[in-house]
């Protein structure tokens, strides 16, 4: 049997992205950019289970092309990679904050590119 929902109906909890659960009305639980204060908070929790700050970095100098690096900084790369894990994991956080987050890990990290 098919669902007519990716999460199964339950559209208030998913974070799958089928556009099918009800749109807040209210402004709790979002930044001033428009984010989900609790996807921020997820995707905070799964990077600090996985890195630091620096290992995050080196990560991403390994991944991604000096041309690119040197083009677009650390900063530009670290957005690009916290904009691959929001698309991943299905999260509701706006460019604005991806690129803060980017700046701050960048900031607290000890390589600088």
């Amino acid at each position: 049997m098919l669902r007519r929902h990716k999460c199964g109906g339950d559209c208030e909890s998913c974070r799958r992205g089928c556009g099918s659960g009800k749109i807040r009305s209210d402004n709790r639980g979002l930044t001033d950019n428009g984010s989900d204060l609790d996807d921020i908070q997820k995707l905070g929790q799964y990077l600090s289970e996985r890195y630091t700050a620096q290992t995050l970095m080196v990560e991403i100098r390994q991944l991604y092309d000096p041309t690119y690096l040197a083009l677009f900084g650390m900063d530009g790369a670290m957005e690009s990679y916290l904009t691959h894990f929001r698309d991943s994991m299905g999260l509701h956080i706006q460019r604005e904050d991806i690129r803060k987050m980017a700046a701050e890990i960048v900031r607290r990290g000890d390589i600088t590119y």
